[in-house]
């Protein structure tokens, strides 16, 4: 079973622009990692620098071996990290309902 993951971010006050541009560049490596079903990226309509990312994996293993990885790039990491105020990351499994 799938398990997805919803990243909550919070840019920093009139740094969203920054947010969606860094997205841009980095997330095709995100994208190629293994595991990884899918990835999508929304926009909160009333506060545009809030976003959702919405990944399914094919484990939380393979998220943590992601975000393993991902660690291993720090400047990009710090790059995030001047331009955001929070994130926070949840798992939802699905229910057949």
């Amino acid at each position: 079973m799938a398990h997805t993951a919803l990243l909550h971010v919070t840019a920093k006050p009139g740094r969203g622009s920054e947010v969606i541009s860094y997205y841009q560049a980095t997330l095709s490596a995100t994208r190629s990692r293994p595991g990884l079903i899918g990835l999508r990226v929304v926009r909160n309509v009333e506060d545009v620098n809030k976003f959702l990312l919405i990944e399914q994996w094919d484990s939380k293993a393979d998220q943590a071996a992601y975000a393993e990885w991902r660690s291993t790039t720090p400047e990009v990491m710090a790059a995030f990290g001047e331009m955001i105020d929070s994130f926070s990351l949840d798992w939802w499994d699905e229910v057949n309902a």
